[in-house]
């Protein structure tokens, strides 16, 4: 069967199938990969003939439609090295064959050279239903799954990616040579990865591909094994729309609140008392029939009763008054609309129907609608508050530079409650929820142009369009807004059944974790980390490398920072220049040396402690400065944050600043730090990973400016 015939027909009863390994090996020849020499052979003659054409030893592998697993069916023979032996291997492959699946037909034999020992390495494909095709690059062979030592990138990679791949695997060492032991041939293994690039190029229905073992000796590479799904079912593509009317649900000049009320126990009647309480500087409608004024704002009956333009519709009614009310937002000529009821897509069935009732209606009057579901958006800047989540209770509401974005409600609310409670601000809070319309990728495009955001902050759950979420991450990256993304759901228990190696190891967070490199996002580990990193990136410049300078006022804390910056590959190297002149300034009992050891002696003599810490951010060799203090308490703490927050201001590298001693000691210099947005973290984990994360988004940045 041809080529074009084996990838084209039509299978009337499914569009998912494996290629067997004959058509699959013929296939990947034509894209010059290095696939072991073989011949497909009809009968046990033919077979005899095709080895002795190919040179013995040789390997026979039963070819059966229906049994995808051929070692665990017995029908793979290694290192034939006779006629006899071939014929001897051919029958009990046809004896296995039965045993295992009486049903199944052989379509032959397949005849292959046997290739010599050497590292077997592993090269996948899997196409990823949001973002395409990876590459997978791994330590191969029976025991992929278990070791789990692999690599992942989006396709097309590059030459320099695939360097970065192959050093990312745990077993590096082996594959650059050990021991008088030659290593694999990088260029092979390039070779292969741009066979594979053209390959899923233009042949986009290859949903998984397996390419193990590839055994690499000296300076050959051999494709001993080749696995190939097919599914032929066409992706749809999202559609993208304006995102122009956005302006307009982030900073209305004019809002209508659409079930607003006079009880502020209920959503409508917090929402509105929130918009009020806060100051909301645009003008105000309160919609509701039953109500002649509310909080002291005249109320309509209907949004289209309004006199003037409205900018954004508020809209918190029950589910089933909704479409009413977007009927209305048409006729009146809004063109942004926030929903909050529930009652849609989150609960199936008729919900769905209502939710694509609602967007079909946004969309014939060109509306462009966040949620529903959703709790809203805040933007203390501007004193602007749609939004009815409990956080907004908090007395203290702190503006600053951080854009978040949540795809959950309940952990946006908690994260922004949190955040105030730490003196933490944010430009804007985005509640997206069900992203009937709107999605947080959406905002993440329109915060990269926000002129109040420095850096955006997600919390995800998951993405639907890739390509927008590749022209937003670049956004932010050109207009250099740090993208910090936690995403949720990193188990695949239970996802999907997968049916080939490539399946079972790039998991879904593998998948995500390579589209984020790839377009430049900086993903964390912790939910701690959004507001932790976002802080950090939003006020301290970026390092130029890893080289990290260390500065505590104990032993004790030397040691656990060098253990930790040592977990998170934070290189402490020692100091030439800058020791000798720490020497003469610290007491001769502390350590000049890289950690340095000011002692407690700052406590007496806290102006030292400011010579110190010049000393070590000068030095060339140093990239960026952690100091960890202990428990400093006023004046000389407030001593000392101003000594921080002068050097900081004076010099042009990330000082990462941690505090173990309690707040209530040392309130002048907190306060001090918070006047100035400085952060101050609470335990050496938080200071090292904060400088670790700073670390990591350099590399990113620089690699993405190339």
């Amino acid at each position: 069967m041809s080529e074009s015939s084996l990838l084209n027909k039509q299978n009337t009863e499914k569009e998912t199938y494996f290629l067997m390994e004959h058509e699959g090996a013929d296939l990947i020849s034509k894209f010059k990969l290095p696939v072991a020499a073989s011949k497909l052979a009809k009968d046990e003659t033919d077979a005899v003939l095709s080895a002795n054409s190919i040179g013995y030893p040789v390997v026979l592998k039963g070819m059966f439609k229906d049994i995808v697993h051929k070692t665990e069916a017995g029908i793979v023979k290694l290192a034939i090295e006779n006629d006899l032996q071939l014929k001897e291997a051919y029958t009990e492959i046809i004896e296995n064959a039965k045993k295992y699946d009486p049903l199944a037909v052989m379509t032959g034999v397949l005849v292959q050279e046997m290739a010599d020992k050497g590292i077997e390495l592993i090269f996948g494909v899997k196409r990823d239903p949001i973002f395409g095709h990876q590459l997978i690059i791994g330590f191969g062979g029976t025991l992929v799954e278990i070791m789990k030592d692999f690599s992942v990138r989006m396709l097309p990679v590059n030459e320099t990616e695939v360097e970065e791949m192959v050093k990312e695997l745990k077993s590096y060492p082996i594959l650059k040579g050990y021991r008088g032991q030659s290593g694999i041939n990088l260029s092979e293994v390039k070779r292969i990865c741009m066979g594979l690039n053209k390959l899923v190029q233009e042949k986009p229905e290859i949903a998984e591909l397996d390419l193990n073992p590839v055994i690499f000796n000296e300076e050959k590479a051999t494709i001993c094994d080749v696995r190939i799904l097919i599914d032929e079912q066409k992706v749809e593509q999202n559609q993208s729309r304006s995102l122009e009317a956005v302006e307009k649900m982030i900073n209305p000049q004019s809002v209508a609140v659409i079930g607003a009320s006079t009880n502020e126990n209920k959503n409508g009647g917090r929402l509105f008392r929130y918009l009020v309480e806060n100051k909301y500087p645009g003008k105000l409608y309160p919609i509701n029939p039953g109500a002649k004024d509310i909080k002291g704002y005249k109320a309509y009956p209907n949004l289209i009763d309004v006199p003037g333009d409205v900018d954004l519709a508020c809209i918190i009614v029950s589910s089933d008054r909704v479409s009413g009310v977007m009927r209305d937002c048409i006729t009146k000529g809004v063109k942004a609309a926030i929903i909050y009821s529930s009652g849609f897509a989150e609960i199936g069935g008729e919900g769905e129907k209502l939710q694509e009732e609602v967007l079909a209606l946004a969309k014939e009057g060109n509306i462009r609608v966040l949620g529903p579901n959703s709790i809203g958006i805040a933007s203390p800047e501007k004193q602007i508050y749609t939004a009815f989540g409990a956080a907004l209770e908090s007395k203290v509401k702190v503006p600053g530079n951080i854009g978040f974005i949540s795809q959950s409600g309940a952990m946006g609310s908690a994260l922004l409650s949190k955040a105030w409670e730490q003196r933490v601000g944010f430009s804007r809070w985005i509640s997206v929820a069900n992203e009937a319309d709107l999605s947080a990728t959406d905002f993440i495009e329109v915060l990269a142009e926000d002129e109040l955001t420095n850096v955006i902050s997600v919390f995800m759950e998951g993405l639907k369009d890739a390509a927008a979420f590749e022209r937003a991450s670049k956004k932010a990256l050109e207009n250099e807004k740090p993208l910090l993304i936690y995403k949720t759901g990193r188990s695949d228990v239970g996802k999907r059944a997968v049916q080939s190696h490539t399946g079972t190891i790039a998991g879904d967070d593998t998948v995500y974790s390579a589209a984020f490199d790839k377009w430049g996002a900086l993903q964390v580990n912790h939910l701690e980390d959004l507001i932790d990193v976002s802080v950090a990136l939003d006020v301290q410049p970026l390092p130029n490398g890893n080289k990290i300078g260390v500065m505590t006022a104990s032993g004790g804390a030397c040691s656990v920072i060098a253990d930790l910056c040592s977990e998170k590959d934070l290189d402490l190297p020692e100091l030439t220049e800058a020791s000798d002149k720490i020497l003469e300034l610290i007491p001769p009992f502390g350590s000049a040396q890289n950690p340095i050891d000011v002692t407690a002696e700052i406590i007496a003599q806290p102006e030292m402690f400011k010579e110190v810490l010049e000393t070590l951010t000068q030095d060339p060799d140093i990239d960026g400065v952690i100091v960890m203090l202990t428990t400093n308490a006023d004046p000389g703490a407030s001593v000392i944050a101003k000594a921080i927050l002068d050097v900081f201001k004076r010099n042009e590298k990330p000082i990462v600043v941690g505090r173990l001693g309690a707040t209530a000691i040392a309130p002048q210099a907190m306060e001090l730090y918070s006047n100035h947005h400085f952060p101050v973290y609470s335990t050496p984990e938080k200071v090292v990973n904060v400088m670790h994360y700073l670390v990591r988004y350099n590399k990113l940045f620089q690699k993405k400016q190339r």
